[in-house]
């Protein structure tokens, strides 16, 4: 891949993204909302052009990038992935709106590939909504619009002679990231001394430290078969319960957890769920990061935040 463009650059997952991809291709256009955002950590990349466009005119990317022969798009820019936004049902059909206005414009500039960025909500959403019974939370809007731009996005692409990837993501983790995900929630509620209150956390879960994350992005990007969709995982998936006492572990083995002190309303995925195989098979990645490692290091770095 020699030109690429990345929406949603300055991101804790776009700036990772543009890091290691400015070893790897000519030119990198980096799609910022506007001139307010903080570019601090991609400016000084000499192959990365700033572009600000907001979502609500991303259909204009096609006039503000002269370049005609894109190889690839990275689409993570996304409204409301974290906190109560993640509920706001019209924030994100604007957001699918926003993903299918990307395609058209990658269509003017003949892209060759779009990789999308999906969740693992999308599959809390395939396999737990349509149940009788089922009590959507917080995040059902979020996958349900994520699992729609997955599907709106591919068959946009299929029409117009674009190769589509779609990505999955776990829950990433690492030094840089600043939103409200689980291992800072956990984290920041043991070093601030609050009571460790969590579900019984039995559910199977994984977290990929960011570098992870974005080789195997990189990955199913540059080998991935078109039209797939790949699960960007640790391939060491385990029990919450068994992360939350390595995180415990890392902070102060001495703090006293107290798991089931707050229920649980979802649905547990069955570990095969979180299956690197098909990336593996497809690309020959593999992880290099352990989670005691990766939580070390993340741990070390929220103590200098606080």
């Amino acid at each position: 891949m020699n030109k690429v463009i990345i929406t949603g650059a300055n991101g804790f997952i776009g700036t990772e993204l543009i890091r290691q991809m400015s070893e790897r291709c000519e030119k990198i256009y980096a799609i910022i909302k506007d001139e307010q955002e903080s570019i601090d950590a991609i400016r000084d990349f000499e192959n990365v052009e700033i572009i600000y466009c907001e979502l609500a005119q991303i259909d204009r990317l096609s006039s503000l990038i002269k370049e005609k022969a894109i190889d690839c798009c990275f689409h993570l820019a996304w409204a409301g992935s974290t906190g109560d936004a993640r509920g706001d049902y019209a924030l994100q059909l604007m957001n699918v709106h926003y993903a299918c206005d990307v395609v058209m414009a990658l269509i003017k500039m003949n892209c060759k590939r779009f990789v999308g960025a999906g969740t693992l909500a999308e599959l809390d959403v395939q396999n737990y909504i349509p149940t009788d019974g089922a009590t959507p939370n917080l995040t059902s809007e979020y996958g349900t619009a994520k699992l729609t731009a997955h599907y709106l996005t591919k068959a946009i692409c299929a029409q117009n002679g674009i190769e589509h990837v779609w990505v999955r993501l776990s829950n990433t983790y690492g030094v840089g990231n600043r939103t409200g995900n689980f291992i800072n929630f956990a984290s920041k509620l043991m070093l601030e001394g609050k009571p460790a209150n969590f579900t019984a956390a039995t559910q199977t879960y994984d977290f990929v430290y960011v570098t992870d994350t974005i080789r195997a992005m990189i990955a199913a990007a540059e080998k991935g078969k078109a039209n797939c969709v790949y699960y960007l995982g640790s391939n060491s998936e385990r029990p919450l319960k068994e992360y939350i006492c390595m995180i415990r572990d890392a902070i102060d083995p001495s703090i006293e957890l107290h798991l089931g002190a707050v229920s649980f309303n979802g649905i547990c995925l069955p570990p095969e769920m979180f299956s690197g195989k098909k990336l593996h098979e497809d690309t020959g990645f593999v992880p290099n990061v352990d989670f005691a490692d990766g939580i070390k290091t993340t741990v070390e770095w929220l103590r200098t935040q606080m």
